[in-house]
């Protein structure tokens, strides 16, 4: 009896995987609940080798596996693949995980075994790892950023040369209709290959822009597009980088993820406020203020207006630019967890509360 109970009581024990990843390897340190290493082991960033390095690893006996990975390069179709084989997998956060980084003994295998012993103590400062779907919206998002980064770049290059040759032509207004046939008519060849570039580059943001539309009829992008100055670009990109709203249980941890809250040092009776922290996810910042500038003097816009309007004098309009987008993230965030449309002049009295604490 006492040798069935050992037995079932180590059948029970779970074991505790650290992995230090990088875009070509990764180092795996294997712990168990005395913290005694069981594996140890460099794996090439490939899933045929990931997948036969889980197999290799000595797990037989053990009930459970909990991994703990760094979201660096490449982390998500790595922790798909360990999820796949059974393991509980666990993203730590990088900004926080401040035993690796303030280490003075810093190796690939003594950063995996931090993150096991992390793990194993439950003091693993966690990330959250957005769902598929989620995850889908988020690339399309940086895919479409990225190509108009590539547009605008090309089209400062086209203005440029322009100016550098002096073509009184085109120098002015050379990506009007007029303009773009004068360049492609003239014989400078390099500003023939980049008006074929931006051409080209169009094309595929009008595809990116095309996709956006079949999913816009989503119940939560429409609730999102109430809010003036977020069109559907806009909405897919706060509704991706948020993900799941009920995870945050207030708005001021919805602007705190967005980096909007100002940074505080106090200590005793000293209190000291700061700028913005910028920590969280920037293009969701980035988003709400672009969404703020479009806020304007009109009548559909006079409550945000207003707000604004109040804080220029005060802070200045950069300043209050960013009070603005933090208010409309505030409101927003009532919005999708009341399942309530934005609305200005005839404000519900739920509304009128969500504006005013805002």
């Amino acid at each position: 009896m006492r040798m069935r109970l050992i037995a079932y009581s180590y059948k029970s024990m779970k074991t505790y995987l650290g992995i230090d990843l990088h875009k070509r390897s990764s180092t795996w340190v294997l712990i168990d609940e005395n913290k005694k290493v069981l594996d140890e082991r460099t794996v090439p960033c490939t899933p045929l080798l990931v997948r036969q390095a889980i197999h290799q690893l000595p797990l037989r006996g053990y009930s459970q596996t909990k991994v703990a990975v760094e979201p660096v390069c490449g982390w998500r179709w790595f922790s798909n693949e360990l999820e796949s084989h059974g393991m509980d997998v666990h993203i730590a956060n990088p900004l926080k995980v401040r035993l690796i980084a303030d280490s003075k003994l810093k190796t690939d295998r003594v950063d995996a075994k931090t993150l096991a012993l992390l793990l194993k103590a439950d003091f693993l400062p966690e990330s959250y790892k957005a769902s598929d779907d989620t995850a889908v919206l988020r690339n399309m998002v940086r895919h479409r950023g990225y190509l108009v980064r590539q547009r605008t770049s090309i089209k400062n290059r086209i203005h440029s040369i322009c100016t550098r040759e002096g073509s009184h032509l085109t120098s002015l207004t050379p990506l009007t209709k007029i303009g773009i046939q004068t360049l492609k008519g003239g014989d400078n060849e390099e500003l023939k290959d980049l008006v074929v570039l931006m051409d080209e580059v169009s094309v595929h943001i009008v595809v990116i822009e095309k996709q956006m539309k079949l999913i816009s009829k989503t119940p939560i992008l429409e609730l999102l597009m109430t809010m003036p100055g977020v069109g559907l670009v806009s909405a897919i990109a706060i509704h991706g980088e948020v993900g799941d709203w009920s995870r945050f249980d207030t708005p001021e941890k919805l602007a705190s993820y967005s980096g909007l809250v100002p940074s505080q040092r106090s200590s005793g009776a000293s209190v000291r406020m700061g700028h913005i922290t910028k920590m969280g996810s920037h293009i969701l910042r980035y988003t709400m203020v672009e969404a703020a500038m479009k806020v304007r003097n009109q009548e559909s816009h006079e409550v945000l207006y207003s707000f604004y309007e109040r804080l220029v004098p005060i802070r200045g309009a950069k300043s209050a630019r960013v009070a603005l987008a933090r208010k409309m993230l505030t409101i927003l965030w009532y919005m999708v967890t009341q399942n309530t449309p934005y609305e200005n002049r005839k404000a519900t009295s739920t509304q009128s509360e969500m504006i005013s604490c805002a």
